[in-house]
């Protein structure tokens, strides 16, 4: 067994969220994975629920988690059942190049983590190397300033956080995870028929008086809503989710690689990639006007993101639906 271990990491595609960010970010050995978010992973999700007391509208991208990356081989132990062989077995996984997906560990305890010292929190996160002279884990997951990178820490703090867990009853998992040989192709076929999808969503499929998710650009109108919540108080603004304007402008950025994709495969020209591109500053641009509203509460902020935020779906619609005619007869 080796005393130092560090996998490397690439910048992920979707990185909101830990579980996202490890599905795309361990693809060093196998980049052609990329094709498979660039196919499939493109719908939004949200729920209804912050409509009637819910303070998240629970935001997400379906299939953007390593859990439902199918070119992923997951090697899975509960902790439950690994008895004093824990951090035996993660050392193994790592030297055989897997990486090391965790949760239900309490952030309280691992040095330099989103929680650390503040508040007790199960939560996850990827374990991409270790050091057995000083006996620390690399760490890949948000730091104590909300920054998602890698970081070295303490493997005390893991096992403080995992036994805090334990005496609750969390009894999380461990999965090693490792990108498959298979080589995934792009297909501009199957990502035109998911953005057609996405774009086959309005506020009358999905409307205020039902409950349950709601799929496609019609999230955009919903995150509108969950602003306009923030705005009146009715979510106050202690428990306001402070990462959904990264996932959307995440998105952005994913759809112009797609549909750079989809023009040079079907060699139609970059007319509709150069038209999209702005639409990336304009999502960056919502996305640091709400995080200087997180940093400090400003209410006057909120109506300029709701209005470009409804600009931002109007623009997105419409080009994406010239897209979807270019190709019609390619």
């Amino acid at each position: 067994m080796n005393k130092i271990v560090e996998l490397p990491l690439i910048s992920p595609m979707y990185g909101t969220y830990q579980h996202q960010g490890t599905s795309t970010a361990i693809l060093v050995d196998n980049p052609s994975i990329r094709n498979h978010i660039l196919n499939q992973v493109l719908i939004p999700r949200c729920t209804r629920r912050f409509l009637s007391g819910y303070t998240c509208p629970e935001l997400d991208i379906l299939g953007a988690s390593w859990r439902e990356n199918p070119y992923l081989e997951k090697i899975n132990y509960p902790m439950q059942f690994l008895g004093g062989h824990i951090h035996f077995v993660i050392r193994k996984l790592l030297d055989a190049g897997y990486y090391v997906f965790f949760h239900g560990i309490d952030d309280y305890y691992i040095k330099g983590k989103s929680w650390y010292k503040e508040r007790h929190f199960g939560h996850d996160g990827a374990i991409c190397g270790y050091n057995k002279e000083d006996k620390t884990y690399c760490i890949y997951a948000h730091d104590s300033n909300w920054i998602y990178r890698k970081f070295w820490t303490p493997q005390q703090g893991f096992e403080e956080g995992r036994v805090a867990m334990f005496k609750k009853g969390v009894y999380a998992n461990i999965c090693g995870l490792k990108p498959k040989p298979d080589q995934v192709e792009f297909s501009a076929e199957t990502a035109l028929k998911n953005i057609a999808e996405y774009l086959d969503s309005n506020l009358e499929k999905y409307p205020e008086t039902e409950e349950g998710n709601v799929y496609g650009i019609a999230v955009n109108d919903y995150i509108s809503k969950y602003i306009g919540k923030l705005l009146d108080g009715s979510i106050p603004y202690e428990r306001k989710d402070r990462r959904i304007f990264r996932l959307i402008w995440e998105h952005k950025k994913v759809m112009l690689e797609r549909i750079q994709c989809i023009e040079k495969k079907l060699e139609i020209g970059s007319d509709i990639s150069e038209e999209y591109s702005p639409l990336i500053y304009e999502a960056e641009t919502i996305r640091m006007i709400y995080a200087s509203y997180v940093q400090k509460r400003r209410d006057t902020l909120l109506p300029t993101i709701q209005e470009k935020l409804i600009s931002l779906k109007n623009q997105e619609e419409r080009i994406l639906s010239e897209l979807i005619i270019k190709t019609e007869n390619v």
